[in-house]
């Protein structure tokens, strides 16, 4: 079932944009509180929120600038980018390095090392990835929870949410 666009007056886009950076914020706060209690899975699970927060941030920005330009009073945004985690992610995506986006790299070769001992692919964050770090699964005949993680790098992620943020003027 499609959604409607959505139509959001001008002057109510302040209140939402600092609703957002305030959501962004006690996302970042809450994964790594949740990292220094060694619960990296909720952690990656909610620096993936932080980012898509971004990336929906940085959507309404640029399209109240450029209402605010064009001498409107209304912006029109996509359903998407309130409902689609895609979206939000293809748009965050453009606002960080791409490098701090690789959750672990993949530190042996597939061609040399089984993938089920050893890391063979790297983890990136993607939208089903904060999915599989919420909830159990039983797929491929096995259990499946989290996803390997490098928590320094989780916290350049992190980093990089807020660094992004600041730079928007969040």
């Amino acid at each position: 079932m499609a959604h409607p666009d959505r139509i959001i007056p001008l002057t109510r886009l302040p209140e939402g944009l600092r609703l957002l950076a305030q959501n962004i914020r006690d996302f970042v706060v809450d994964a790594r509180q949740l990292l220094s209690k060694g619960h990296g899975y909720h952690a990656v699970a909610l620096a993936i929120f932080a980012f898509e927060e971004l990336g929906k941030y940085s959507e309404l920005k640029r399209l109240g600038e450029e209402s605010s330009r064009m001498g409107n009073s209304n912006i029109t945004v996509k359903d998407s980018l309130f409902r689609s985690h895609d979206c939000k992610q293809e748009i965050a995506k453009q606002l960080l390095p791409p490098d701090t986006m690789i959750l672990i790299p993949a530190y042996f070769s597939d061609r040399y090392f089984s993938s089920k001992y050893f890391e063979t692919e790297e983890v990136r964050v993607q939208p089903n990835l904060r999915l599989e770090c919420v909830f159990v699964d039983w797929l491929d005949d096995d259990w499946r929870y989290g996803t390997p993680h490098d928590t320094e790098r989780l916290k350049k992620f992190l980093d990089a949410v807020m660094d992004a943020l600041n730079k928007l003027g969040g």
